[in-house]
C-alpha cells in the first residue's frame, strides 16, 4: 500500500506546488525510496523491479560473499534490519538531481504566472514581460545545464545498493574465526533487481546453503522432502515430517529425543536414559527399576539400601541398622555367629547354647550364671563340679586340725582338677560347731583351712591360687543341737573362681 501511494504523489504532484512539501512528509529510509522500496537500486516504476523483496530474501540469514573492503569471501551473518545497513554510491548524485529538478520546476511555474499576468497572446509589447521572460528563461537553461551534467555523472557510478555492517566472520561449521570486522557486501542485482539465483529456487546463491539443488527459502536453499523445515542433509528422517529440536525426526512425547533414538517414544523421558523417564531421579529407568518410586541403587535395580550393608530394604529384617546377609541383614555386634536381637549378650561373644552369652569352660552354663566360669560343671550345681561337695566333706581329728587319712583321696582329685584348669583359683572357709568356746572355734576353724590349703600345695598347687580364712561357728547350715547337724557344721567350704 505504500508503494502505491508514494507512486501515486510522484505522479500527482509532477508539475505542482505543494509536491515537494508532500514528498518531504514521506518517511526516509536510506537508501529507499518511494521509487525503489527494495533499495536496491532498481526503480519499481512501471514494473521494472521483478524483485521487489530483494532484502526481506536475505536480511538475518548467513551470507557467503565477497566483502567489498578486503576483496576476500567471508561467510557472516547479515542483519536482521537490512534498511538500516544499506547505501548506495550514487545517493549524493540523485540527492542532488533531486533538488536541481525541484528548482527547475520553481522555474517553469515563475514563467507559467508571467503567462498568466501579461496575457499568453499579448503581442510580447510590455517590457515588463519581457524583461522576466528573459530572465527566467535563462535561470532554466543554466538549470538544465546543471541537471544534464548530474545525470551524466550519474550514470558512471554504480547504481546497486550495497550493505555496510560491523560482523563476526564464521568457518562453514558456524564457528567465529575474526570478530568485529568491516563488511561490506554489494547486492549486485541484475536489471530486473533480482539477486543471482542459479537453482531458481528464490533463495539467492549469497544465502543459499545448496545452490545446486532446488530448495527452499525455509530451508535455506536445500531441499526438503518431508517438508518439515529440515534440510535433508541435515535431516536424519528425511522422508518422515519431524522437529527441528529433534534434527528432522519425529518426537511423539516432545521430550527432544528423536523417536529413533527413543526407547520409551509414547513417554517423556531423559536423554541419558536413552528417552526413558525416572521418576524417583535415581538414575535407573523406571522400566528397568523394581522400585520406581523410591531413589534406589543400579546393584539392586533401583531398589533402596537406607542403612548400605549391601542388602536391599525389602530383604533387610533390619533396615535402618548395618547388618549381615546371613541374618537377612541384621546385626552381631561381638561377632559370635547370633545376631543381636535373639543374642541375651550382644556385646560379648557366646555359644547358640548360652544364647549368645559367654560360657568359657564350655560346660553349657554361661559364665554370668556360673559359680565356676574356668572349671566345667554341671547345670544343676551352678556350672562347678561336684567334687567341691565331696572335698567339703574332708574330716578331721575330733578338735583337731589333722585331716584323717580317709579324705585325702578326695583332696587328690581336687588337685588333679586344680593341674588341669590352671585358670582357676580356689578359695577355702573353714567353719565349726557350737561345741567350745567362740575363740577356739574361730582359730580352729582357720587352722582346718589352712590345713587343706597346704595339703593342695603339698600335691603341686600354687599357693597364690589359694586362699583360705575361717569363720568358727558363726556360719552354720545345720542344727548344733544335734549330733547330725553338728557333724555338717563341722566342714571346710570350697568356691572356685576365675584367676583373672
Amino acid at each position: 500500500m505504500k508503494k502505491i501511494f508514494y507512486i501515486f504523489i510522484i505522479l500527482l504532484c509532477a508539475n505542482s506546488i505543494w509536491c515537494s512539501d508532500a514528498l518531504a512528509q514521506v518517511p526516509k529510509r536510506n537508501p529507499i525510496t518511494a521509487t525503489d522500496l527494495d533499495g536496491d537500486g532498481v526503480s519499481d516504476m512501471s514494473g521494472q523491479d521483478k524483485c521487489p523483496t530483494t532484502l526481506t530474501q536475505i536480511q538475518g540469514q548467513r551470507a557467503t560473499t565477497i566483502n567489498e573492503i578486503s576483496g576476500k569471501e567471508v561467510r557472516v551473518r547479515l542483519p536482521e534490519k537490512l534498511p538500516d545497513y544499506l547505501f548506495q554510491d550514487r545517493i549524493p548524485l540523485d540527492e542532488e538531481l533531486k533538488k536541481l529538478l525541484n528548482k527547475q520546476g520553481e522555474y517553469k511555474r515563475e514563467l507559467k504566472r508571467i503567462d498568466e499576468k501579461f496575457g499568453k497572446y499579448d503581442k510580447m509589447k510590455s517590457a515588463q514581460r519581457k524583461e522576466e521572460k528573459v530572465k527566467y528563461d535563462s535561470l532554466n537553461a543554466d538549470m538544465q545545464t546543471k541537471i544534464v551534467e548530474i545525470q551524466d555523472k550519474i550514470k558512471k557510478v554504480d547504481p546497486n545498493s550495497y550493505i555496510e555492517f560491523v560482523g563476526n566472520v564464521e568457518d562453514k561449521d558456524g564457528k567465529i574465526t575474526e570478530q568485529q570486522v568491516k563488511v561490506r557486501i554489494r547486492l549486485s542485482v541484475d536489471s530486473f533487481g533480482c539477486l543471482p539465483d542459479d537453482d531458481k529456487d528464490g533463495s539467492p546463491n549469497m544465502v543459499d546453503e545448496c545452490p545446486t539443488f532446488v530448495g527452499s527459502v525455509e530451508t535455506g536453499g536445500c531441499p526438503d522432502r518431508d517438508k518439515d523445515g529440515v534440510p535433508d542433509h541435515s535431516d536424519r528422517c528425511p522422508d518422515v515430517k519431524g522437529k527441528k529440536e529433534s534434527r528432522g525426526c519425529p518426537d511423539r512425547d516432545g521430550d527432544f529425543i528423536p523417536d529413533i533414538d527413543d526407547e520409551c517414544p509414547d513417554t517423556k523421558g531423559l536423554l541419558e536414559l536413552a528417552g526413558c523417564p525416572d521418576k524417583d531421579g535415581d538414575g535407573i529407568a523406571d522400566k528397568n527399576d523394581d522400585c520406581p518410586d523410591v531413589k534406589g541403587l543400579k546393584e539392586f535395580k533401583g531398589c533402596p539400601d537406607r542403612d548400605g550393608d549391601g542388602i536391599q530394604d525389602k530383604e533387610d529384617d533390619c533396615p535402618d541398622v548395618k547388618g549381615l546377609k546371613e541374618f537377612k541383614g541384621c546385626p552381631d555386634r561381638d561377632g559370635d555367629g547370633i545376631q543381636d536381637k535373639e543374642d541375651k549378650c550382644p556385646d560379648e561373644k557366646g555359644t547358640k547354647e548360652t544364647q549368645g552369652c559367654p560360657d568359657k569352660d564350655g560346660d553349657g552354663t554361661m559364665d554370668k550364671d556360673d559359680d565356676c566360669p574356668s572349671v566345667p560343671g554341671p547345670k544343676d550345681n551352678k556350672g562347678c563340679p561336684k567334687i567341691l561337695e565331696k572335698a567339703s566333706k574332708v574330716q578331721f581329728e575330733p578338735g583337731k586340725s589333722v585331716i584323717l587319712k580317709a579324705s585325702y583321696p578326695l583332696l587328690d582329685e581336687l588337685a588333679k582338677l586344680l593341674k588341669e584348669f590352671t585358670d582357676a583359683n580356689i578359695a577355702m572357709s573353714g567353719h565349726t560347731d557350737s561345741d567350745g568356746d567362740d575363740a577356739s572355734n574361730l582359730q580352729l576353724s582357720k587352722d582346718r583351712a589352712q590345713a587343706v590349703a597346704e595339703y593342695l600345695i603339698g600335691k603341686g598347687i600354687e599357693s597364690s591360687r589359694i586362699t583360705h580364712t575361717g569363720f568358727g561357728e558363726t556360719k552354720p547350715i545345720a542344727d548344733n543341737n544335734t549330733p547330725e547337724g553338728k557333724a555338717k557344721n563341722r566342714r571346710v567350704e570350697m568356691k572356685l573362681s576365675n584367676r583373672k
